[in-house]
């Protein structure tokens, strides 16, 4: 597995009245390229692993560097955000870009011999526009004079192509996509299939209610913190009570949860019994 550093330059306005915009425009810019690279990785059965640190801020431009590990470098979602320009609105723009970027993998699959006899890469419009919403608000956040830019450590930036400050999405997610059948914002009870141990990955995590697998972002960073430091402790069929939010969409029969998050975990609950003794 390849291994690279990214670096995130932002480049702002130092003069600007609300710097603190600037912060939350690159945690979306890069929380939204890691959605984007997990969307490309699953798609060709690949992996793409991201781990993000903070390296510095200094007078107009914050660096942050994302450590990358990936089986193929064509993996990194650079092409598909670049075709992210102007503004989308309908489901043709999001097909658009969702088409391009198909052709593309399929050409890289195609030439690759590790690839070669899989099948053609399979992207869902609908994970798309949800991160071109989040994309599209990063921008929201900059001034005109604002960009971002990402390379690989070491490169000259300044010779990088910044993508699309003036990119919008202003669709309406729900109303595109007919599939959308709910959202939830509550209390439930989840197992837990494949925790982050570092940085901010997303958890892999079931329903006890619904039996419905799904990612999910832990924002009690509080929590998150105490367990990835060992100061709380999951054992192997443990499962947690959490407040949970998420949209409910069904794609071809299939109901999917999108836009996770867990928002608070309440308690972390013990197993002691077999598999289905688990409470409801």
């Amino acid at each position: 597995m390849e291994e690279s550093v990214l670096e995130f330059h932002l480049e702002y306005n130092p003069h600007r009245s609300n710097p603190a915009e600037v912060f939350h425009a690159m945690g979306d810019f890069i929380s939204a390229y890691e959605k984007f690279g997990r969307i490309i990785a699953q798609s060709v059965d690949s992996e793409l692993i991201f781990d993000v640190e903070l390296k510095e801020v200094t007078h107009g431009c914050i660096l942050a560097k994302l450590f990358l590990r990936y089986v193929e470098e064509w993996t990194r979602p650079d092409d598909l955000i670049r075709s992210l320009t102007g503004e989308a609105s309908q489901l043709a723009d999001i097909q658009k870009v969702t088409s391009k970027e198909r052709k593309r993998l399929k050409l890289k699959m195609h030439a690759t011999n590790r690839y070669k006899n899989r099948i053609d890469p399979i992207i869902s419009d609908l994970d798309v526009a949800l991160v071109m919403e989040q994309w599209s608000k990063a921008n929201q956040q900059l001034n005109p004079d604002e960009h971002l830019t990402v390379c690989k450590e070491g490169e000259n930036h300044t010779n990088t192509v910044p993508f699309d400050p003036s990119f919008r999405y202003t669709g309406n997610t729900k109303k595109l996509f007919s599939h959308y059948k709910a959202s939830h914002d509550g209390e439930e009870l989840i197992e837990i299939y494949r925790p982050c141990c570092s940085g901010d990955s997303k958890w892999e995590v079931k329903s006890r209610k619904t039996g419905r697998k799904f990612l999910a972002e832990i924002t009690h960073k509080e929590w998150l913190e105490d367990y990835q430091n060992s100061e709380e402790r999951l054992g192997g069929s443990d499962y947690l009570r959490v407040h949970s939010q998420y949209d409910i969409f069904d794609v071809n029969g299939d109901e999917q949860i999108k836009n996770a998050k867990i928002i608070e975990v309440i308690e972390i609950i013990e197993h002691k019994g077999s598999q289905d003794e688990f409470p409801l």
